[in-house]
This record gives structure tokens, sequence and C-alpha cells, in this order.
């Protein structure tokens, strides 16, 4: 039976993998570290190595038994920036997501991995100038690039690319906008699922993007392992959907009031910049809305017929991603209302 090892197999994304993995026959092996948070795959049955994404010997390790890698493994966070910028989290942000993936890669050729699939991010690719639909044969621009998660992800695919070319057999999936269990952290996404279910969303400000079940992003990484065209890139999503329409959504599953205020551009980004400049200068913890986040809020549809097709990935109906979200959220306790 083959052996898939697994990075960032405890968040949102990766516990997902994992079942996916387990469901069609693959063993896996989770790569996590000695102080993870294992709450999301505790109870599954598959072996744990331990290391850290940027101890190249850990790695070595845990690829002793393996016959392919999932790299899904990256430092998820909306920094924030200007001059209260945490320069040891942007060092760390591309330490995991861009350096300690090029030595991954290198290790994956050198002892002969059957395949790897690169977890990217929509945020890689780049919209045409006219703003039509986006899909796999652009690349993002320095504009459409405003934070360092976005960078570093986008750099992190190149270095994936890069290392196909050297030979080794690697294709990159780039989710878009993920819903439904086990968002433990939660993601920017999530968080606008729990603040609407705690009364906590008053409007929402104009923009589009791509909504898909995650675990259609899952299977998707597992389809690719068979199905996934060497070097080529898989955008692994659903439904566009204005940012106003997904709320009426949310509020219509959860059997809710959806908000009706639109927040203008310059006022969701002036609140950004007082919730920045209040949390990291006077309470010295992370902004709940960072400069980062409102920035991200721009139009990113995308046409994800290559990954329906090429990858047979599944395309679940996002009123059920909705739902799965929402009654994870109430079972773990980061809602009030169900």
């Amino acid at each position: 039976m083959s052996k898939i090892l697994i990075t960032g197999p405890n968040g949102f994304i990766g516990a997902n993998i994992v079942r996916a993995a387990l469901a069609k026959g693959y063993e896996v092996k989770a790569f996590v570290r000695q102080t993870s948070n294992l709450q999301t795959i505790q109870d599954l049955p598959i072996d744990f190595a331990y290391g850290d994404l940027r101890e190249i010997e850990s790695i070595h390790k845990a690829l002793d038994d393996c016959n392919y890698i999932i790299h899904n493994g990256a430092i998820y966070l909306f920094l924030a920036k200007w001059f209260w910028a945490d320069s040891k989290k942007i060092k760390a942000m591309y330490d995991v997501n861009v350096r300690a993936t090029d030595k991954l890669l290198e290790l994956a050729k050198d002892i002969g991995i059957k395949k790897v699939v690169y977890t990217s991010s929509e945020s890689a690719i780049g919209m045409p100038p006219e703003g039509s639909i986006g899909d796999e044969k652009l690349f993002a621009t320095k504009e459409e690039l405003p934070g360092h998660y976005k960078r570093s992800k986008y750099l992190g695919e190149l270095v994936a690319l890069k290392w196909n070319k050297k030979g080794l057999p690697i294709c990159t999936v780039l989710p878009t906008t993920p819903m439904g269990p086990y968002d433990i952290k939660p993601t920017p996404t999530g968080r606008i699922v729990m603040d609407f279910m705690n009364g906590k969303m008053p409007g929402f400000v104009d923009t589009t993007l791509n909504v898909v079940h995650v675990k259609d992003v899952a299977m998707a990484h597992v389809l690719a392992i068979e199905n996934g065209k060497v070097g080529e890139r898989y955008i692994a999503g659903n439904k566009n959907l204005t940012f106003r329409d997904l709320l009426r959504l949310i509020a219509d599953v959860a059997g809710m009031k959806a908000p009706n205020f639109a927040i203008p551009m310059v006022l969701a980004k002036a609140f950004a910049f007082l919730d920045e400049f209040i949390s990291c200068k006077i309470k010295h913890s992370d902004p709940k809305t960072p400069i980062e986040s409102v920035a991200s809020a721009m139009y990113r549809a995308f046409n994800c017929t290559k990954a329906w097709t090429e990858l047979k990935m599944p395309k679940t109906n996002i009123r059920v991603a909705i739902r799965d979200q929402i009654d994870w959220f109430y079972e773990n306790g980061y809602t009030k209302r169900k």
C-alpha cells in the first residue's frame, strides 16, 4: 500500500486531506511539530512523524517509508504592516513557506519520491486586465500580492515549479476560499462565518470570491497524485459569489438575517489601520482585522473547470459547505448558535 507524507496535517485543509487520503486507501504519515495541536486528527488511524519544516534532518527521517508527499504545511497569517510590523514573524513566514519548501523538494528529488502535490493559493493566480475570470495560465503580479502571506505562497509555488523543471514529478493545487469542518484556527473565511453567527458582522465590502467545500479541496490534492499532470496547476474551487451573496447564503442556511450595509473600502481600510495600531502598539497582540486581509478583498473569480475535468474533483453544493462549517463551529464552542 502506498504511503503519503502530509505536511500541515492538523490545520483546516490538512485535516481534511488526511481524511481524503484515508478514504482513497492510502496510508498516511502526518508530519507535525512536537507542540502541535492535534485535536483535528488525533483519533485517526495514521502514523506521526515529529519535526520542523526548517529542520531538513527531521523531514528526511519522516520520508523514510513514504512514496508521495502532499506539501500543505505553511504559516498562514495575515501579518501587520507599517512601522509596527513584526520582523521575526515575517522572517519565519518566508523561512517556512519558501526556503523550507525549497529544501524539502530538493530532498524529495534526491531520494526519488514518486510525486509531490504542492498546496499553493488562489493568490498566486493573476486576474485578466479586463477584470474577467482568472485561470491557471496567469500568474499574479506584485500589485495583486498585498501582503507577506500571499507573496510567500506565490514564491513557494515558483520554487515548486523550479524543482519540477529539474526533474521532480510535481503538480500544484490552488485552493480558493474553502468552507467546512475542522477550521480550528479559524481561518479568515471561517472567521467570517463565526462572526456572522455571533452577531459581529455589521456589513459587507463590495468584492467577489470563489467558494468551495474544504472536503472537495482535500480530495483534489489526493486525486492529483493519480490524475494530476506533472508541472500543471489546478485551481481547486467551485462557485463565484459576491461577498454580499455569500452572506445572504450563510444567513439563509443559518435561518438568520443578512446585513444590508455596504461598507466603503476606504472605511474598511481605515478600520483595519486603527485595529493594527491598537492591537500591535497598545495591546501587543495580533490584529483581528489586519490591513492585508482588507487589501485582499478584491475581485477574485475563477474558472475551475481544469480541476473538475482532469483531477475529477467533486463539486459539493456550497450550502452543504456552509452547514458543515456552522455545525462544526457550534459543536466545538466557536459560536453561540447553530
